[in-house]
């Protein structure tokens, strides 16, 4: 029911309760443009765990949410209570009590109405550390959505660079409630209490937004895409807009008509914000046998004048960082009369020689001098180690790829200075933009969504519908691939999909991006209803342990970053990276062994062999033609072993070449020609996904908070403290530990984290002190002062600018507690004026 029609049910006189029903309903049916939704009852927020005081909104634990009093007094475990005087939710049963009602206290639950005034706290829960200490620290905070936008625009209002959301899709299954209760198929207004819903929290959630380059992403399914897509249209009027449509399910879902396989994204984009192109536009499939990546050359020199004293200057040691899995330098050549001691280090590091197939000593294709300076771009690649040879296979980019490189027809996509490498590709690759259909196995929701989380959890956890963590990764990687310090938040966040997806982002570019996830700690319909049969309701630990955050958000967080469960048993399976790497592969050969080369003395039965070859068409069958080698072809064919050194001539440098076919009965023969291709060509290196173990966790941190209320007057004497330190680290960028007060502990009158990047000064008669502790300090993001007298911060600030401003050129000066309290106030403000007043109308 909508606020109108509880209103009009509200009259007594039945007349005019009647007539005015009708005039509405004449009204409803007038013609109305655009997106036409009715404004209904504010939402409420049962707090489980607040205690009744006076003034504050209750319902009965056992009646209705929306059945709402007022505390006037509490006596002797009695609550007397009133109606609001500006009633939003009355029920049936009360409409005409005026006089105040007694109710135990115990029976009372505390309700917060949306728009109202709070001042919020986050209770530490949980935590997991396991990445660097100075890092910035992930959060996970359990909380209804809309307060906790209200309490993230005071933290980041406009420095959020993504926000991206998977809301629920209003399918009519139950998946979602409005004031307590299921929205189901059965509910008229469904479609138009979803789009309040949403609206509420897209106006809290643009706040957040960089003003120039934010993007909002939201995922939606054909229930409700188009009128979200209007409802965006209407609150972001300024933002470019892009629905993007991805398959999610290959197999599709059937109900009688089409078989439905997508859903989509609906993109907002701040003026300055732009799509970051890649190699893979997500839709085009991938050209057979095309490589996006230069083939890199082996740097083991191989044909001709390929031993040692062929070129004894090129024979010297690569200095290999076994820890790093890098090569660091290159000593100098060793005299043709010494022999290096393979196993012995080399200024430190262990040494690889070039050692050729059979085990005697070759050279290098690059001398010392130019190879330093291969090593130091990062044109140097590390491969494996060879136990029989006793050395490492090692590549690098051939001057031809050089050249490549400096006139922008391939690019370097990005230097690991781990392994101190480059990543490259074609430009014309990198420069495929992203379309607006994706197509790619890896976004299977059940492959890679649902089975994902079975093998995180095992398989007694389920989650309905968790979203493909590769999808995920795809959206926010479309917007903040070029930004690694970005902030993401995702205030829908279910499975905590999006927090595994930027982990596994870092993890793949090098980036800090850090991760904001808020979601409820609601449990689905069918598991409320075998809790209450067990005797237990919201708020009991039993009843919460069931619920979305405490078992699946945090869990799957946690073991995700550790790789490993609460039990110590290991995670199972690899992540796809999204990135190429080159993996070595062994060329293929194939003895022709049963006719005897001699016999193949016309052109009609060479055809007649190659006809049997895949890749070689019998027009390259020419008289005469004792082997066949192209450089358009990945076959070739020897028809005469007495023609092999012609034929490996022709080879030299046709490393494109993959398969090689060989005329001989003889096994002896055909082993020799196969060791010698082998030495001349190497192993073939072929572009593949780079996975990651599962097991390997992330480089990361994580904290874990609920959402409180704080009294206004607690906060007001500036007794609070406590409660709002861990607001002020978040404020402060999350960095390093989060600081805390033992408890019972005094407050101090100067507040300065050791390994913090913030300082807050309680006591504002100590302002020498502070201005002491500044001196010298870098890195701060944030000094708090707590004052209410305005004019006298205004000199405090400036004094604090002028001892520490240059050093740190971002620093913040923030007056509490006032500044905490006018922003929660001011919010209830915005509030109303940001409600609309033409969203009445008929339902959507």
């Amino acid at each position: 029911m909508s606020a109108i029609h509880d209103l009009i049910a509200q009259i007594s006189d039945h007349r005019l309760r009647e007539r005015l029903s009708a005039e509405w309903a004449n009204a409803a049916k007038e013609k109305k443009f655009g997106l036409v939704f009715e404004d209904h009852l504010p939402e409420l927020l049962p707090l489980h765990g607040a205690k009744p005081r006076k003034g504050d909104l209750v319902c009965r634990r056992q009646g209705a949410l929306k059945d709402v009093w007022q505390i006037k007094s509490i006596h002797s475990g009695m609550a007397t209570c009133v109606k609001p005087s500006n009633e939003s939710h009355p029920s049936e049963s009360t409409r005409a009590a005026a006089e105040p009602v007694q109710f135990p206290v115990d029976e009372l639950l505390v309700v917060r109405e949306f728009g109202e005034p709070i001042f919020p706290a986050l209770v530490p829960v949980d935590a997991v550390a396991n990445g660097p200490a100075d890092a910035p620290w992930h959060t996970l905070i359990e909380a209804d959505n809309y307060h906790a936008l209200q309490l993230l625009d005071y933290l980041y209002a406009g420095k959020v660079d993504c926000i991206y959301i998977d809301p629920p899709y209003n399918t009519g299954a139950r998946d979602w409630k409005y004031n307590n209760d299921y929205v189901d198929g059965n509910d008229g207004w469904r479609h138009s209490k979803w789009l309040a819903f949403m609206e509420k929290r897209l106006k809290l959630a643009k706040r957040l937004l960089k003003p120039d380059t934010g993007v909002l992403i939201v995922t939606i399914d054909e229930h409700e895409v188009h009128h979200l897509g209007m409802l965006l249209e209407r609150e972001f009027p300024e933002a470019y807009r892009q629905l993007v449509t991805i398959v999610i399910n290959p197999k599709g879902v059937t109900q009688g008509r089409f078989s439905r396989v997508e859903e989509y994204a609906l993109f907002c984009f701040r003026n300055q914000a732009f799509v970051n192109s890649l190699g893979d536009d997500l839709l085009s499939p991938a050209k057979p046998g095309t490589n996006t990546t230069p083939r890199w050359k082996g740097l083991l020199r191989s044909g001709t004048n390929a031993r040692r004293q062929d070129r004894h200057k090129m024979f010297f040691p690569v200095l290999i960082d076994t820890e790093r899995n890098a090569i660091v330098g290159a000593g100098d050549y060793l005299p043709l009369d010494q022999t290096p001691d393979l196993d012995a280090k080399v200024d430190g590091f262990a040494a690889a020689w070039p050692i050729r197939m059979d085990g005697s000593f070759g050279n290098w294709g690059v001398g010392p001098e130019s190879l330093r300076g291969l090593i130091k771009k990062g044109y140097v690649s590390l491969g494996g180690f060879d136990e029989s040879r006793r050395t490492w296979g090692i590549s690098y980019l051939s001057r031809k790829l050089q050249l490549q490189i400096e006139s922008g027809a391939i690019r370097v996509v990005e230097f690991d200075k781990l392994r101190n490498v480059v990543s490259v590709e074609y430009a014309e690759e990198r420069e495929r933009q992203i379309k607006t259909v994706w197509h790619r196995s890896a976004h299977d929701a059940g492959a890679y969504g649902a089975d994902i989380l079975k093998s995180i959890f095992g398989e007694g956890r389920k989650f309905s519908f968790p979203k493909s963590l590769y999808a995920t990764r795809d959206a926010v990687a479309a917007v903040v691939r070029d930004r690694p310090n970005a902030l993401i938040v995702d205030f829908f966040a279910g499975s905590g999909t999006t927090l595994n997806a930027v982990n596994l982002l870092n993890a793949t570019d090098g980036g800090s991006r850090r991760c904001i996830l808020v979601t409820n700690n609601e449990v689905s319909a069918e598991e409320a209803a075998a809790l209450t049969a067990r005797g237990l309701h919201p708020g009991d630990a039993g009843w919460e342990a069931q619920g979305i955050c405490r078992s699946v958000t945090w869990p799957r967080s946690k073991y995700t970053i550790l790789g490993k469960r609460d039990d110590g048993s290991v995670l199972t399976g690899e992540y796809l990276t999204g990135k190429t790497v080159e993996r070595e592969k062994a060329r293929g050969f194939t003895q022709i062994g049963f006719v005897d080369p001699a016999q193949l003395d016309t052109l009609p039965k060479k055809k007649q062999v190659v006809a049997l070859i895949d890749g070689l068409p019998q027009t390259l069958v020419k008289d005469p033609c004792p082997f066949i080698v192209s450089e358009d072809h990945k076959a070739t064919v020897l028809f005469d072993p007495a023609a092999a050194e012609d034929w490996l001539e022709a080879l030299d440098g046709q490393e494109h070449i993959t398969d090689f076919y060989i005329v001989t009965p003889v096994k002896r023969v055909f082993d020799q020609l196969k060791a010698q291709v082998v030495e001349l060509l190497g192993s073939i290196l072929v572009p593949e996904e780079e996975k990651r173990p599962m097991s390997a966790g992330f480089a990361s941190n994580l904290a874990y908070f609920k959402l409180d209320f704080l009294e206004r007057e607690r906060v007001s004497l500036r007794r609070a403290f406590h409660e709002i330190l861990p607001l002020l680290w978040l404020k402060a960028g999350a960095v390093g530990p989060r600081p805390e007060l033992k408890r019972g502990e005094p407050e101090p009158v100067l507040f300065a984290p050791e390994c913090g990047n913030f300082v807050v000064l309680l006591d504002e008669t100590r302002m020498g002190r502070l201005l002491k502790s500044l001196e010298g300090r870098t890195g701060l993001s944030q000094v708090f002062i707590v004052t209410d007298a305005d004019e006298s911060f205004k000199t405090m600030a400036q004094d604090v600018r002028e001892v520490a401003g240059k050093a740190n050129p971002s620093l913040a000066v923030v007056q509490l507690y006032r500044d905490y309290l006018l922003n929660f106030m001011i919010n209830k403000n915005q509030d109303r004026a940001a409600g609309h007043t033409d969203t009445q109308g008929v339902r959507a």
